[in-house]
């Protein structure tokens, strides 16, 4: 397809559009059968964007925030071939599991909503300016062209490269390189098996910033391998993050190999793969080859070497996209420089032809003293606030401004908690450690493309911060066992001194005698649809009364085998969480993908606004609406469930509901004909009683108090801690009914360090299998990790993949 831009400045032509953003496409033109884009009103200027990353996208925002008179405000095309922007600085961050995709991935749909530029999503293929340039005749009408095509990675440059080299430059690299890092984790969990190995080519900010953060990531279980060419890391970093960078390598597991260039990347033939002298390596490498890479010295005094490798990661050199778009029959039509970027003028325009401009890691632009200015975000941040100034401008008749690069300083990514930030305005000041990397999140956090995402990332990793530093209170209560005093853990005048606290219920809500309800950081959700990582497929639906979340298994929609359904209710206390929750969603994509069966998370209504029994009612309405098949009319679970194997499964208050939920289909035709309850998994179970149990005797009083507290506060109609709900083994009937369980087995799962619950959910246990129960009971114990730590700062710990793997096992035994 053409782009027709007025005055036919430039044609552009694409591949095939998903969609036209609402611009017209007559079905021919006069010069061939292919469809011209056409804009709706043929008087109002045009701008069309090419790339829609840091440079094309916030040009288009400026170019709106901008006042214009009424009959000049541009018409605004953004054209990318992904439908996301991607926040590429933080790429890292989701290698080590501090952000999730929404959050520096967000859509250009989501983005571009609340105004008038239009997206269309296609990939340029020609770019051929025209001869001459003119007015549209009968108005004053003018096109504008913005190049922001950004770069490629070099990657085809050594025998091997291109075959066996990841780059790191988009979001889909980032996915590849979870996934691949998740799959060498997983085969090598709990078998005698060698280090992971990761080899990284470049150890320039890119380089670096991965070495820091997987070798974070595998800690003990692996080593980074880092080569570079140079002798020193980053040359062209400030000293501050050079010397912050090179003392976290050194204190990690990284080899530095410096002074040398790969000259092939090959696959190690079975003699050359050390793997295979390791007992279990077959079954821990399955089809998995092994690669070599061979270092020449890039100077003298070093010998030539050989690594193995399980994965290699690229990060040397990019290339422009120009030099390829341009028509082979005139091929310097675009002036270009030797590195295949535009050449500008000081005013972002291309040189000869004025209604262009390019911005960006498509433009060549010099700094005073000569210097090309560098491929980085900053500067593109900078450019496209000139550049959308100087298309009004230019619209407007006004003169155009000569563009000037303000270097604010330089940042990078060592780890979790880990960073350096180094000013330009402050001469020898370098922020290190938590405080670089607090900083950095800020920094980054404000540079969000829209107010909307701003906020929504600036609430979520609030609340990510505040979940971590709660874990680390938990582990820190923990250590200084038995002395903890949770019921004390109040400071109300921090959250709203203005107002008397009615009930504080750290650290999930704190409710004012107003009936106000303040959860603090919000809580933030991500939408349903196919994850990227796992590629499972999800859908918000209404079942019967309540609402759930189902997921549908990658390949599941083209074949022909019958899934297990597994019906999953989130922790929270009863009172805060639901399946869009950012965590909880996460981790139902990896049961559900890992597993091969349909999940069914449900959203239950919370406390103190809806007390219980509500969360149980909506629990059971979603149990009934998988059990009848989304009553009958739900096609995933018409096409692929097989209910004669229904789970239930839940965490902390989840935990509780699914127990719940398991007695009450004990009741005579409380599941349809057919549909048969195989199992029931009860992750740190939420349960507690007036007497203590096992180690719950070196509880002082309070504690007992604060349980009789909560309990009371989001089930005002309760007995107490001997409600049968909250006390399943209080006395015979109660006893009865759990015996009475319709299932074959129960998983019970406890944490180490779980101080307040860990003795219940070994009670829950004993107590089940002692009630006669005739199924298997099975115990697991996760070491050295507090409550629902899979859920707060440790997803991706060996606990939490051996806690999943077994819930896993579990399901599909």
């Amino acid at each position: 397809m053409k782009f027709g831009l007025p005055s036919r400045l430039f044609r552009l032509m694409a591949s095939s559009s998903s969609g036209d953003g609402g611009f017209s496409r007559p079905s021919s033109t006069d010069e061939g059968p292919m469809p011209i884009y056409s804009w709706p009103d043929k008087q109002r200027p045009r701008v069309c964007i090419l790339g829609g990353g840091f440079g094309g996208l916030y040009t288009a925002l400026r170019l709106e925030s901008l006042v214009w008179p009424n009959d000049k405000k541009p018409q605004v095309m953004l054209v990318d071939q992904s439908d996301r922007f991607v926040f590429k600085p933080m790429l890292y961050e989701l290698l080590s599991g501090e952000v999730d995709v929404w959050e520096i991935a967000p859509s250009f749909t989501e983005l571009l909503k609340n105004t008038s530029v239009q997206f269309v999503k296609d990939s340029v293929k020609l770019l051929r300016p025209s001869d001459h340039f003119r007015r549209d005749s009968g108005g004053s009408c003018t096109a504008r062209l913005v190049l922001a095509l950004g770069a490629e990675a070099k990657i085809d440059v050594i025998p091997g490269s291109a075959e066996y080299a990841i780059p790191f430059t988009t979001l889909d690299d980032a996915l590849k390189v979870e996934s691949q890092l998740k799959m060498l984790e997983r085969r090598r969990f709990g078998k005698n098996s060698p280090d992971i190995q990761v080899a990284i080519v470049g150890l320039g900010y890119s380089g670096v910033e991965l070495a820091a953060t997987i070798s974070e990531r595998l800690k003990n279980k692996g080593i980074v391998q880092a080569i570079n060419v140079q002798t020193t890391i980053c040359p062209s970093a400030p000293p501050g993050n050079r010397d912050a960078a090179l003392k976290v390598l050194e204190s990690r597991n990284i080899q530095l190999f410096l002074g040398y260039f790969v000259n092939c990347i090959r696959e190690a033939s079975a003699s050359e793969d050390s793997s295979s002298m390791v007992t279990d390596a077959k079954e821990v490498n399955g089809d998995h080859k092994k690669l070599l890479l061979e270092l020449q010295p890039a100077q003298r005094g070093i010998q030539s070497q050989v690594l193995e490798a399980d994965m290699v990661l690229w990060t040397v050199g990019s290339t422009s996209q120009i030099p390829r778009l341009q028509p082979p029959d005139a091929p310097y039509v675009i002036p270009l420089n030797g590195r295949g970027q535009v050449e500008t003028e000081e005013t972002l325009q291309v040189k000869g032809h004025p209604r262009t401009f390019a911005i960006g890691d498509s433009a060549a632009l010099r700094d005073p003293s000569g210097k090309l200015l560098p491929a980085t975000a900053q500067v593109a941040f900078q450019q496209a606030d000139f550049a959308g100034w100087n298309l009004w401008a230019a619209i407007n008749d006004r003169p155009l401004l000569p563009f000037r690069f303000q270097n604010l300083g330089e940042m990078m990514t060592l780890g979790r908690s880990d960073a350096a930030i180094t000013a330009s305005f402050i001469e020898g000041l370098t922020l290190e450690g938590p405080l670089g990397h607090a900083a950095r999140k800020i920094v980054y956090c404000l540079r969000m493309p829209t107010d909307e995402h701003r906020v929504k990332v600036g609430i979520s990793w609030f609340t990510k911060t505040a979940v971590d530093s709660l874990a680390s209170l938990q582990n820190a209560v923990a250590n200084s066992f038995p002395s903890p005093d949770p019921a004390t853990n109040r400071s109300p005048s921090a959250m709203d001194p203005d107002s008397e606290v009615a009930f504080d219920f750290q650290p999930y809500l704190c409710q004012y005698k107003s009936g106000r309800v303040f959860r603090p950081g919000g809580d933030p959700t991500v939408p349903a649809g196919t994850d990227p990582v796992t590629r499972v497929v999800s859908r918000d639906i209404h079942a019967g009364a309540a609402r759930a979340r189902v997921y549908l298994p990658p390949g599941a929609a083209v074949s022909t085998e019958k899934l297990p359904v597994v019906v999953y209710f989130h922790g929270g206390g009863f009172v805060t969480g639901s399946p869009a929750r950012p965590s909880t969603h996460a981790y139902l994509n990896d049961l559900v993908a890992r597993a091969g069966a349909i999940g069914v998370s449900v959203y239950y209504r919370l406390a103190p606004e809806n007390p219980l029994p509500a969360a149980y009612e909506d629990a059971w309405a979603a149990v009934r609406w998988a059990a009848t098949r989304g009553d009958g009319a739900d096609p995933w679970l018409l096409d692929h469930a097989d209910l004669s194997r229904l789970f239930l499964a839940g965490c902390s208050a989840g935990a509780n509901i699914a127990h719940n939920m398991a007695v009450r289909c004990g009741g005579g035709g409380a599941l349809p004909d057919g549909v048969i309850l195989r199992g029931l998994v009860v992750v740190h179970p939420y349960f507690t009683g007036k007497e203590a149990v096992g180690a719950e005797a070196a509880f002082g009083p309070d504690v007992r108090e604060f349980f009789d507290r909560t309990w009371r506060f989001v089930f005002p109609e309760t007995s107490g801690l001997d409600d049968p709900r909250v006390n399943p083994f209080v006395d015979d009937a109660t006893r009865a009914a759990a015996a009475a369980i319709p299932c074959e087995r129960v998983q019970v799962c406890v944490a180490e360090q779980d101080v307040l619950l860990k003795e219940r959910g070994l009670w829950y246990h004993r107590e089940l299998k002692a009630s006669g129960y005739g199924g298997e009971v099975e115990l697991f114990e996760s070491k050295g990790v507090g409550h629902a730590f899979h859920f707060v700062g440790m997803a991706g710990s060996d606990q939490a993949v051996e806690l999943l793997e077994r819930n896993v096992e579990f399901i599909k035994k």
